[in-house]
């Protein structure tokens, strides 16, 4: 199986901590000059070193990319250190959500979209461009189990999730006659930050509702996105890859756990 990605540059959002990060290290380990991108200075240096400690290439970019003109920004600066973006995987996202009836006003629905959403339709108008004239691109969106089942009590986050599924496959379509490929990947419970307050009973919960019994690894998810962005996936478009240990309908979650 091809996963070369030697002399291509990717472009990871995000990848300051959990997800991203992982993902940004197994793009570099395959070969891959990795813009890493984040919010904050400090997370995104710490991954470049992590990846220039295994001999990788990276280097660190900071930008909100729910800020249009940011992203555009931020895209030249890649493309002046590092080259023209090859790979482009969306992973930046927050998890602010809470049951519909307790808010008092629908701002997290705004906070979800802005970043699920618009933040990766930003990164995308800035790379599809040259994706297309090069006759080349892969993009990966990091959508979520919620996609496929949605947990209830955290409508901001699933609305969020779904429409960067409905632009994934749309922009497949389109994008896939200029040789873009434009897939996502959706993750089931990870071991990252997001679940570390999260009460002992929610962590069984979770783990009982797995036929694996467990969360996946932030490395487990980074090789699906891996495949997705390497030459062994060039006929696969348009899909979401659920790396979710075979999760169960959620419907007995309860937020209250938390």
């Amino acid at each position: 199986m091809d996963t070369d990605l030697s002399d291509r540059v990717a472009l990871v959002t995000g990848a300051g901590r959990g997800n991203g990060r992982a993902i940004a290290r197994s793009l570099a380990d395959h070969g891959a000059s990795v813009a890493v991108n984040d919010l904050e200075d400090g997370s995104a240096e710490e991954t470049v070193e992590l990846i220039s400690e295994t001999g990788g290439t990276a280097a660190a970019f900071v930008a909100d990319v729910s800020e249009a003109d940011a992203v555009y920004s931020m895209v030249e600066d890649v493309r002046e250190e590092l080259g023209p973006v090859d790979i482009l995987v969306n992973n930046a996202g927050i998890g602010a959500a809470g049951p519909f009836l307790e808010n008092d006003d629908t701002s997290l629905f705004g906070e979800n979209l802005d970043v699920h959403l618009w933040g990766s339709i930003n990164c995308i108008d800035a790379v599809a461009d040259e994706m297309a004239e090069a006759g080349y691109g892969k993009i990966v969106n990091v959508t979520s189990i919620h996609t496929k089942n949605a947990v209830g009590m955290s409508p901001e986050y699933d609305v969020g999730k779904y429409s960067l599924l409905g632009l994934t496959k749309s922009l497949a379509l389109e994008l896939g006659r200029e040789g873009v490929r434009v897939n996502a990947v959706a993750p089931g419970w990870v071991n990252t930050r997001m679940t570390d307050d999260f009460t002992e009973e929610t962590h069984e919960q979770i783990r009982e509702l797995n036929p694996l019994n467990r969360y996946a690894e932030p490395e487990e998810i980074a090789d699906a996105v891996t495949f997705l962005s390497s030459p062994a996936s060039d006929y696969v478009n348009g899909h979401e890859l659920r790396v979710d240990g075979g999760q169960v309908p959620i419907d007995s979650w309860k937020h209250d756990n938390r």
